[in-house]
């Protein structure tokens, strides 16, 4: 019997991290890493990324590398801390992982673009917002042209887990009133569709050469909208106001990204859910 292609899932017990290597299970090996000492896992800590036992990676293993410290105040205000983790060492990890003839795929943001309130593909050039966004553009520019390494570029990612939602579910639950900041616009994705779209591209790599894809929804949603969805279709007890942020809050987020890709839909072999559709499989219809 043929064995199974090794995959990699840096950041096991991560958000994005966990459900990968749950789907992945089935078509690959998957070995799982974490920094925190997880049975079953390979420690790896990206801050000394020569602790890693590289010998464990062979020639076209692929590597998904989703752990990063993702806090965009973490990244402002301890930024040599989270530089060494985000850049220093994770590019120092790919570096190592390449050498051994495995393959990359970076988990990056559309905060690279910084703000852009027109619709805009993967050819738009890039002014990275905040220092969680610099960090993530830094690593992507080390490794222009490499064959083996690849960006997914990530907009707001949206299940029952994310922190938005959560943060509704419990003021439904509570009765208390959510507060919205608007504007606040993203191309929300359902968490789904974005691990069944990297694993498209593990198995599928050499038909998609574009070294950058935009992971994003089919519509750019604004907080408000988010959660009139949330409303119809999973807590129909929500209530919420509208709020300005203040200045402090868009100096590391931008108001807008209305990014979007048609190279998703074509790794799916289907267009990507809607969130009203993405609330429906996470919830059900008023559960």
């Amino acid at each position: 019997m043929k064995s199974k292609q090794k995959l990699f899932v840096v950041g096991s017990s991560g958000y994005i991290g966990k459900l990968l290597a749950k789907r992945a299970v089935s078509n690959f090996d998957v070995c799982g890493t974490s920094s925190s000492g997880i049975v079953g896992a390979l420690p790896l800590d990206l801050a000394q990324p020569l602790g890693f036992d590289y010998s464990r990676v062979d020639p076209l293993d692929i590597v998904l590398l989703t752990a990063a410290i993702s806090s965009p105040d973490v990244c402002a205000n301890q930024h040599d801390y989270a530089w060494s983790v985000n850049v220093t060492g994770t590019s120092e990890f790919i570096s190592n992982v390449i050498a051994r003839g495995a393959r990359v795929v970076f988990f990056s943001s559309d905060t690279v673009y910084g703000e852009r309130g027109d619709c805009f593909d993967e050819d738009a050039e890039c002014d990275p917002a905040g220092e969680y966004a610099a960090m993530k553009h830094e690593v992507e520019k080390q490794f222009t042209g490499e064959k083996s390494f690849k960006s997914i570029r990530l907009s707001y990612v949206f299940s029952r887990e994310d922190k938005f939602t959560k943060y509704l579910a419990g003021c439904a639950e509570r009765g208390e009133e959510a507060e919205l900041f608007h504007p606040f616009y993203r191309a929300i994705v359902h968490r789904g569709d974005v691990v069944d779209g990297a694993l498209a591209l593990v198995e599928r790599w050499d038909e998609f050469p574009q070294q950058i894809i935009n992971f994003g929804g089919s519509a750019i949603l604004s907080r408000v909208e988010f959660a009139e969805c949330m409303q119809k279709h999973a807590f129909p007890n929500l209530r919420f106001c509208v709020m300005e942020p203040g200045d402090a809050f868009f100096k590391n987020r931008p108001r807008t990204i209305a990014m979007k890709s048609t190279i998703l839909p074509a790794l799916l072999g289907r267009p990507v859910h809607t969130l009203a559709e993405a609330v429906q499989i996470e919830f059900g219809e008023h559960q």
